[in-house]
């Protein structure tokens, strides 16, 4: 699922309407995530985060279940159950991997420190090991075998240039705690309990044919 930034959140493909819904969730919360301050405390966070869950829970529910009425869920117990979850589960979890992600996202950048030191090492050693490499490789037809350490020793020079290595490494940290956190919450989900046949969706088109059926028959046994 792709970000307006151009990061792609990696979610679970769930096996429970629980995990699907936190999975559409989550996706939500990250869209939400950038626009958290960067010094927020985690309380903070999980206050923002709630507001905006009590908004977005509800809505999304409905799609699931394929509800256009602006019916009150307070009397129905699944969604009970799953706002339930989703406040002692995913709200506290969510908040502390957002909390940690904005702030070495929004930390500020000086040149020679902290992930600008650490990607203008990485793209020297790597171009020194690609030097040593076409050394010792003699079938590879580059006969300037000085070029790669050349290119080494310019690499702390043009870093900023090029891609940001600490960046990609942050954000696939990121999405493997967002990928455990989708996996525990569709265990989670196999063993919350079944809605009732008169409050999920087939459940109730169901009832709702059988009323007809039982409305069509009554005038044929009066007669």
């Amino acid at each position: 699922m792709a970000l307006p930034s151009g990061q792609t959140v990696v979610i679970k493909r769930a096996e429970t309407e629980f995990g699907m819904l936190c999975g559409e969730l989550v996706a939500d919360l990250e869209r939400y995530r950038p626009a958290l301050p960067p010094q927020a405390s985690e309380d903070q966070i999980l206050t923002q985060l709630r507001q905006r869950v009590e908004v977005r829970l509800a809505e999304l529910y409905r799609e699931f279940r394929v509800d256009e009425s602006d019916a009150d869920l307070s009397q129905d117990s699944q969604f009970a159950i799953y706002r339930r979850e989703v406040e002692a589960v995913l709200l506290p979890r969510y908040a502390r991997i957002a909390q940690t992600q904005n702030q070495l996202e929004q930390a500020p950048r000086r040149a020679w420190q902290g992930r600008d030191l650490y990607n203008r090492l990485s793209y020297a050693l790597g171009l020194f090991l690609l030097g040593v490499f076409i050394v010792w490789a003699p079938f590879i037809p580059i006969w300037e075998k000085w070029i790669p350490f050349a290119l080494a020793a310019l690499a702390p020079l043009l870093s900023p240039f090029l891609p940001d290595l600490y960046g990609a490494w942050l954000n696939q940290k990121h999405q493997v705690a967002l990928f455990g956190l989708a996996e525990d919450l569709d265990k989670l989900g196999r063993s919350l309990p079944l809605p009732q046949v008169s409050e999920s969706s087939d459940g109730k088109r169901l009832l709702a044919a059988q009323g007809a059926a039982a409305a069509a028959t009554a005038p044929r046994e009066s007669s």
